[in-house]
């Protein structure tokens, strides 16, 4: 069963969007940015920032890498500072990599810290901004999580451990956050073609990408509109009690 909770309007918000230069995140800033709202993103490649500004005119890059306490400090602080009326607050900068866990600490260590990026920096962002966004008349805290969250794949095993435990605080904030004006909603995306591990998937010669950002969109309009807490593509309580093989496929590529 997909729970309903507020319905969360796109449009005379203001948001601020983490990792909103491109993919998912680019593709929830222009939804908001196109209904009418004031958008923030941040992300670490001033190039992709530049791009988006030139894309989206009208909204302000800032450059954050999330994964760091100072950076993500300083970023509140500054949109605290700048835009008083900011409502929403989107947590969707994420990194994914292919990790071997059999050949331990130096693999782990061998490229950028999901935990800190995915799991550390949404929960602290949350917390820089929930006594702000508490005093709101209407306020809302999106997660991006994933289906991989629900359903892992034994490549990926800390992105889809950071995934899992979103899926859980997103559970416990909505509990924590009920009877005060912000809503938690937290979007499970499917595979969705985007730069998140290209390198990774171009080195093992992946043939399928998922669908893309255009495809997967209108899904996550539609369940922010309808009030969704829980926003899939498609019928996502039906595929998580079908047999596992069965829901794997359908949840994580539902284009197959």
């Amino acid at each position: 069963m997909i729970f309903k909770g507020e319905k969360v309007d796109l449009s005379n918000r203001t948001v601020l969007v983490t990792g909103g230069t491109g993919g998912i995140g680019f593709g929830i800033a222009k939804a908001f940015k196109e209904a009418g709202s004031a958008v923030i993103v941040c992300g670490r490649n001033r190039e992709k920032l530049a791009k988006a500004r030139q894309a989206l005119p009208g909204i302000l890059a800032i450059p954050c890498d999330v994964g760091d306490a100072g950076q993500r400090k300083s970023l509140a602080a500054e949109v605290l500072r700048r835009f008083p009326a900011l409502d929403v607050l989107v947590n969707n900068a994420g990194i994914q990599r292919y990790i071997d866990l059999k050949k331990g600490l130096a693999e782990l260590n061998s490229g950028e810290d999901e935990i800190a990026t995915n799991l550390v920096g949404t929960i602290e962002m949350t917390a820089l901004f929930i006594e702000h966004l508490m005093k709101k008349p209407a306020a809302a805290i999106i997660n991006v999580g994933s289906a991989l969250g629900l359903m892992p794949m034994p490549n990926m095993p800390v992105y889809c451990a950071t995934k899992a435990a979103i899926h859980t605080y997103s559970l416990v904030l909505r509990q924590q956050l009920k009877g005060t004006p912000v809503n938690v909603v937290e979007i499970v995306p499917p595979m969705v073609d985007t730069d998140l591990n290209r390198a990774g998937r171009d080195r093992i010669h992946l043939k399928h990408r998922g669908i893309s950002v255009a495809e997967y969109m209108p899904s996550v309009a539609a369940g922010l509109a309808k009030g969704d807490e829980t926003i899939f593509h498609g019928d996502g309580a039906a595929m998580m009690s079908e047999p596992r093989g069965k829901s794997e496929t359908r949840l994580l590529n539902p284009s197959w």
